[in-house]
């Protein structure tokens, strides 16, 4: 670092700054040679290397004359995900008593503030007090000393600035419109981005820690208001309204599923007026009826729509008969007061303030139900996941079915909850991947897996062992078809799981039985020949890959792993014996790989009964149990991190691929 005084100045607009080009290297080599010790200079390959970098930032300060600019100044900078650091930073000796450090630093440090960055560092010499001191000035403060930093002998000091509590905050709000000028004249106190600009200035395009509020005009596809969404998204900014939202709130049945999910608030609180229906404007959350402030506040948080007006019919409960999406000057013109206030709120409101001891590179959610009586993972394998998460570079957080509003926050959702298509672990993982989330276990996994019909199919057509099977509809059951069928059957529902859903008879009388009340549930059932084994082999494998293997022996006195009619926890699962894969025989490992590849490269659990030496898959199973002591008893925390290391490199894996969306 060179010494930079301070006495004359240079009025900003006689000093202009830009980023080097390859044409400037001779002058950063002049200004490296003039300013620092020889030892202490950078090489030419070294100053080419970082103006070509895209993890480099080399800014040249230039003095504008009549005819020409003038370079005076030059700073490196190296950019990282939430930290600046000042490589490098030379005032050229004939401009140093002009302020022209000052304002270098200034536009370092406005560049981190709009890039969202959250603190600057820098090692000065720490014999040179009067640069410390200019540094401290900056606001700097002094981190920690770095013994023979320059060289044996020649000590430094780190330094660093906070940008936390600035307009830096990771929660910064930027509200978009079409016209900010007549933006301004509806609402002065307010700063508007123009769309065009937004979707143009690489200031946003090169930052992920800005929160948008979209306010165009329309949402509509092709629209400055849905590219501003799409871009808001794809640059992994927070951003309301998300596309996926504008189309939720325009679905009235849509719609209406997210207002059911505040049925019990709508039930009992909102006032019945001779069956009249209710008119509501949601303005950022606000009404203008104070009667209905709580109303609003909820369907904001559902809706994710800045401005809107709704109607709610009372039949059996309430239903959404109409919504309409209001544009900025509608509201401006109507309620300016509630307008100001709602917007000043929501400047205000912090977001998404998880708290980090230390930077990570990704987002990880974790979705977990803490009242499932059979998770996927125990509370000590899911703090397993959450430490091998964070020794491979995520931050992890935990969380339930009510933050589905939340999830793009997040780079990646795995999910350690029982999957299954009519509940939110589907709709959750389809909106993530929707969001450009990687999902483990994506949305076509949980789909497939937990329709035992496709599943059938599926083996049946790439040639895979498995027991002998009968696909059975009302039409196709009559008591002569069903006398044909060997007895013992194992009968199954087409979505089922963990046992559950799944029924032997062992009688002609007891299949006709229970198919009558299982046509009562759906329009097929499938009817499987009954094997008998002492225990099924469970192969893990994730990238199609085997990652364990377990034998899981039946229950006491039952002929399933999980007994669901007992309440004694001894009786309730039999016991399992965990083993190195080279021990699996290798024909179950190869119909195990046959049967996930079918499926996808996602972590799945293939079940497989060995019987006289072959190898019969009984289902493919997505979001595999993992718990401690039990599949992880060889590889212990190598199997963690195995999974998040998956993870974590599909993310970096889809970052550089063009990703279509359905």
């Amino acid at each position: 670092m060179s010494p930079v005084q301070e006495s004359r100045k240079y009025s900003h607009s006689t000093v202009i700054f830009r980023e080097a080009l390859p044409s400037d290297l001779a002058f950063l080599m002049q200004l490296e040679q003039t300013t620092f010790p020889e030892h202490r200079q950078s090489s030419r390959e070294s100053l080419r290397r970082s103006i070509a970098s895209s993890s480099q930032l080399v800014v040249i300060a230039e003095r504008r004359g009549r005819k020409r600019c003038l370079p005076i100044g030059v700073a490196v900078v190296f950019l990282f995900k939430r930290t600046l650091r000042i490589y490098s930073l030379a005032v050229d000796e004939r401009h140093r008593v002009a302020g022209v450090g000052s304002s270098m630093m200034q536009y370092i440090l406005d560049f981190a503030t709009n890039h969202g960055y959250e603190r600057i560092l820098l090692e000065a010499d720490i014999n040179n007090v009067r640069l410390v001191e200019w540094y401290s000035g900056m606001g700097f403060k002094p981190v920690r000393s770095l013994p023979d930093f320059y060289g044996p002998g020649e000590h430094a000091i780190k330094m660093v600035l906070q940008l936390t509590g600035k307009s830096s905050a990771a929660d910064r709000i930027v509200i978009v419109v079409d016209d900010a000028v007549a933006a301004r004249k509806c609402l002065a106190s307010m700063k508007f981005v123009q769309a065009t600009d937004y979707l143009s200035d690489t200031n946003y395009a090169n930052s992920s820690r800005f929160h948008v509020l979209n306010l165009c005009g329309t949402y509509k596809t092709h629209s400055l208001g849905y590219y501003v969404s799409l871009l808001a998204s794809a640059r992994n900014h927070r951003v309301t309204p998300s596309v996926m939202a504008v189309k939720d709130a325009t679905t009235i049945s849509v719609a209406q599923s997210l207002l059911d999910e505040i049925r019990d608030y709508t039930t009992e609180k909102l006032p019945v007026d001779a069956g009249r229906p209710i008119e509501l404007t949601c303005v950022l959350g606000m009404a203008p009826d104070s009667r209905y402030d709580e109303l609003a506040r909820k369907l904001f948080s559902l809706f994710s729509i800045p401005f809107f007006s709704v109607t709610l019919e009372l039949q059996e409960t309430w239903k959404v008969k109409k919504i309409k999406l209001l544009k900025l000057k509608q509201v401006a013109d109507k309620y300016p007061e509630l307008l100001n206030e709602a917007l000043t709120r929501y400047g205000e409101k912090r977001r998404y303030s998880r708290p980090r001891l230390k930077n990570y590179k990704y987002d990880l959610a974790i979705l977990i139900n803490g009242n499932e009586k059979t998770p996927p993972s125990c509370p000590t394998a899911l703090d397993n996941f959450r430490k091998a998460a964070e020794k491979v570079g995520f931050f992890v957080e935990f969380i339930s079915k009510s933050d589905h509003r939340r999830i793009c926050e997040f780079d990646a959702l795995f999910i350690r909850e029982t999957t299954a298509m009519e509940d939110h672990t589907y709709a959750m993982a389809r909106h993530a991947y929707t969001e450009g989330l990687v999902v483990v276990d994506d949305p076509w996994s949980i789909m497939l897996c937990s329709n035992k019909v496709y599943l059938h199919e599926r083996l049946t057509g790439a040639g895979i062992r498995q027991p002998r099977g009968w696909l059975l509809t009302q039409k196709n059951s009559s008591v002569t078809f069903l006398r044909s069928l060997p007895v013992p059957l194992v009968l199954k529902l087409p979505e089922s799981s963990f046992s559950q859903g799944v029924y032997l008879v062992d009688t002609h009388e007891d299949l006709q039985g229970k198919l009558k009340e299982m046509f009562t549930q759906t329009e097929l059932v499938i009817a499987q020949e009954f094997l008998t084994s002492d225990y099924d082999w469970r192969i893990g494998l994730l990238d199609n890959t085997p990652l364990f293997a377990c034998k899981y022996y039946m229950a006491n006195n039952h002929w399933q792993i999980y007994n669901w009619q007992t309440c004694e926890s001894e009786e309730f699962c039999g016991r399992h014996e965990t083993l190195s894969v080279n021990q699996v025989p290798p024909h179950v490992l190869k119909a195990a790989i046959g049967a996930s590849s079918l499926i996808g490269n996602g972590f799945y659990g293939v079940d497989i009964k060995e019987i006289n030496g072959k190898a019969y898959v009984i289902e493919v199973n997505d979001n595999p149990n993992v718990d401690a002591g039990v599949e992880d008893a060889l590889l212990g925390e190598e199997l963690y991190e195995r999974i998040m290391r998956s993870i974590f490199n599909r993310i970096e894996t889809e970052r550089n691929q063009i990703r279509y969306l359905y």
